[in-house]
């Protein structure tokens, strides 16, 4: 009998640390975390893939983000998008294109000497595009804002296949954002480096229905499962 009431006695202390846990994780979550509805296919086809505007992210308030993590932010015209961090403050970007016609992004980061010697490393690999060739009018965009902004604008050699290519030169406290659908988005390309207080965070979760899904979301955060984006 004392072995049985052992038993249950453990189990109510497994059941109490599961739902403290649970209600825990919960505050921790809503105290960190706001939610965003996402518009547009920008970002396809990492949000938005089933073709409407169906998705919404939860965005940790207190993380601004690294290079190619998806973010929240604000244009200086008040706008809120979304879109990926693909570059920071003194990073070298531009677009190459290669022997086959391909256009690919490229970023310097920042302090990195002597990168004239082996340009080609500093391709990006970017395996969340479902198709790159939209990076030929990111590219268009692109010569347009370095005409828009010739003080940011630096020339880069590439001594392998002696070649001059134009590359932007990310301000003081800048960040340069860019969509994952390529040739379907406003981004950076076009308007500029953004301030980087204009993140207002790094998104962790993406989500189809606001409501059934927090308690997958609260299982990812209890079991160290991390992002789902």
């Amino acid at each position: 009998m004392r072995k049985i009431k052992t038993i249950q006695n453990k189990g109510s202390y497994v059941i109490f640390a599961v739902v403290m846990a649970l209600f825990l994780s919960l505050f921790v979550f809503i105290y960190t975390h706001e939610y965003y509805p996402v518009k547009g296919q920008s970002m396809y086809p990492t949000i938005n893939a089933s073709g409407t505007d169906t998705n919404g992210v939860y965005v940790d308030v207190n993380n601004k983000g690294e290079f190619q993590d998806v973010v929240v932010a604000t244009t200086e015209e008040g706008t809120t998008v979304i879109k990926r961090i693909m570059g920071f403050e003194g990073d070298k970007i531009g677009f190459i294109a290669d022997e086959n016609g391909v256009v690919n992004f490229y970023r310097i980061p920042n302090g990195v000497e002597n990168y004239e010697d082996c340009l080609q490393s500093f391709k990006v690999n970017e395996s969340y595009l479902d198709d790159i060739q939209g990076n030929i009018i990111q590219q268009q965009h692109f010569e347009i804002l370095l005409k828009k902004e010739p003080e940011n604008k630096i020339y880069i050699m590439d001594k392998v296949n002696q070649k001059l290519y134009g590359f932007y030169q990310i301000p003081q406290n800048e960040i340069f954002l860019m969509g994952d659908n390529r040739g379907h988005t406003t981004d950076s390309t076009s308007y500029g480096g953004l301030p980087l207080q204009n993140i207002i965070g790094k998104v962790d979760y993406m989500v189809v229905n606001n409501y059934f899904q927090v308690f997958e979301i609260l299982f990812k955060i209890i079991t160290f499962k991390g992002s789902n984006i």
